[in-house]
């Protein structure tokens, strides 16, 4: 009867942390660590000959992760994988060679396919019914992914339209580099300045494209805290009071 007991706790222990072992290792959880691992990495690398590597692996990490995470959703998975494989592809041809126009393509898929993952987190928030921790890394991953997809949005314009911002975002390394990989971690640190409002002053948009695009991203930021977040709260709230009654 104990151990009965015991194995039924720790099967509702790990089903309350998302990591039930049909859904093993928490696919939002997962996708949380490579986007992580993306943003720790980025700055670390700076400069470094192995940046341009560095940063295909984690990105491509990150688009993989996000795949993973909705396989289960046709729709979703249908559409992600027509933009991960240009994506990626392009990311790949710019270890050989720099090309514009693959830089350019590869730029504006990433940005889609990262803004449909984004649009498929924040729909599955809104039909979730309990809280647990692979919910709460979901929630997490559409904040850190929204930053990324606008950096990338950012970058297409800074490519389209070379001088969209008062700083040089981009870095013009000498070989084969291609400068927007050697120069995301710019292009991210501005995309977080504007979506949490922190607004340091030191890079500003000057096109029109560029100024849109930071309005609409720190608008987003704004209004997800303020909705996403009181959901989660208000469902963790409901679930306090349910247990309470049994």
């Amino acid at each position: 009867m104990s151990a009965t007991s015991s194995a039924i706790t720790h099967s509702a222990l790990w089903s309350r942390l998302g990591l039930a072992h049909h859904n093993w290792p928490g696919r939002f959880t997962l996708l949380l660590a490579t986007i992580l691992l993306l943003l720790v990495t980025q700055p670390i690398f700076v400069g470094h000959a192995l940046a341009q590597n560095v940063a295909t692996a984690t990105i491509s990490l990150v688009l993989l992760a996000a795949l993973y995470a909705f396989r289960s959703t046709r729709i979703y998975f249908a559409v992600a994988l027509v933009l991960l494989v240009p994506s990626i592809g392009c990311r790949v041809a710019l270890l050989f060679t720099f090309n514009p126009t693959v830089e350019l393509a590869g730029a504006i898929s990433s940005c889609l396919f990262l803004a449909v993952t984004v649009v498929a987190l924040v729909s599955r928030l809104f039909i979730v019914k309990s809280v647990t921790l692979d919910t709460i890394s979901a929630a997490i991953c559409a904040y850190l992914l929204t930053a990324v997809a606008f950096a990338y949005g950012f970058a297409v314009v800074e490519l389209q339209h070379p001088g969209s911002f008062s700083a040089a975002l981009f870095l013009r390394p000498a070989g084969n580099t291609a400068p927007l990989m050697a120069s995301l971690h710019s292009f991210i640190y501005y995309s977080f300045v504007c979506l949490t409002t922190t607004g340091f002053g030191d890079i500003a948009p000057v096109s029109e494209g560029a100024r849109s695009l930071s309005v609409m991203e720190s608008v987003f930021g704004q209004l997800y805290v303020a909705i996403l977040i009181a959901r989660l709260v208000s469902l963790e709230v409901a679930q306090s009071m349910m247990k309470e009654r049994e």
